[in-house]
């Protein structure tokens, strides 16, 4: 077994691990948002769907990439190489959307540094200032963007004789440790974004949070969103559970 190999079981397992060990001790424990009076928007149609186009073509580029890494201890070939690149493209395509769509809000702010301090991913106090995203959620993004630039570029690379035999494997170790840093770094802001807040899928899925969901986890823009409801004069809307 390669040190890859291990490498990578070592870091899923722990990733998910983590993430378990979190809901027991935290996320569970962690107090109902409250349902609030009014539906706010937090994400509309083009994020959703930007949403589910990153997702289903990271778990599809995962899936072939480390299935035949870890599962059959060999190169991809043939159908699955072909369904990785393709999906590479999209992929690629997505995260440049994703960050034309999302860099400003993902901009880091002076709260941000005391939502770190407060280690606010671990904490069920609900006065952390958050804007739109939190600190954690800007880490991910600002580490995410930088690692997909590295596997692009090293696919492209890899696929072009310009480097050498021994270039090409340089590119292939980049993009393979690359795409490890990533899947760890997503299980977990997956993971943050949705089961550690209750409603989170939510969110995505159907892209309206509660009041009180928004002032417990993102106070900052909870505010700033209820202040431009009232002011759009939209009326409250009936909660649901799911929040």
């Amino acid at each position: 077994m390669s040190l890859f190999q291990i490498c990578s079981m070592v870091g899923i397992g722990g990733a998910v691990g983590v993430c378990l060990i979190h809901y027991v001790l935290v996320a569970r424990r962690m107090p109902h948002p409250g349902h609030g009076q009014r539906r706010l928007l937090r994400y509309n149609l083009w994020e959703r769907f930007l949403h589910v186009v990153l997702l289903a073509t990271f778990l599809v580029l995962a899936v072939t990439s480390f299935w035949a890494s870890i599962g059959w201890g060999g190169p991809m070939a043939g159908y699955t190489l072909m369904i990785h690149t393709t999906c590479g493209a999209v992929f690629a395509v997505a995260v440049a959307a994703m960050l034309v769509t999302w860099a400003a809000d993902h901009a880091f702010a002076d709260h941000d540094c005391q939502w770190l301090k407060a280690c606010g991913c671990c904490s069920t106090r609900g006065d952390l200032p958050a804007g739109r995203f939190n600190a954690s959620d800007k880490v991910y993004f600002w580490l995410a963007a930088p690692l997909v630039l590295v596997l692009l570029l090293t696919m492209l690379l890899s696929m072009v004789p310009v480097l050498g035999t021994a270039g090409q494997y340089l590119m292939y170790d980049l993009h393979r440790w690359s795409a490890l840093v990533l899947v760890i770094a997503t299980i977990w802001h997956a993971y943050q974004t949705t089961l550690a807040k209750p409603g989170g899928l939510t969110a995505i899925t159907r892209g309206r949070v509660s009041s009180g969901w928004a002032r417990r986890f993102h106070p900052l823009w909870g505010a700033r969103a209820e202040a431009e409801t009232a002011d759009a004069g939209d009326s409250p809307a009936e909660e649901t559970s799911a929040d």
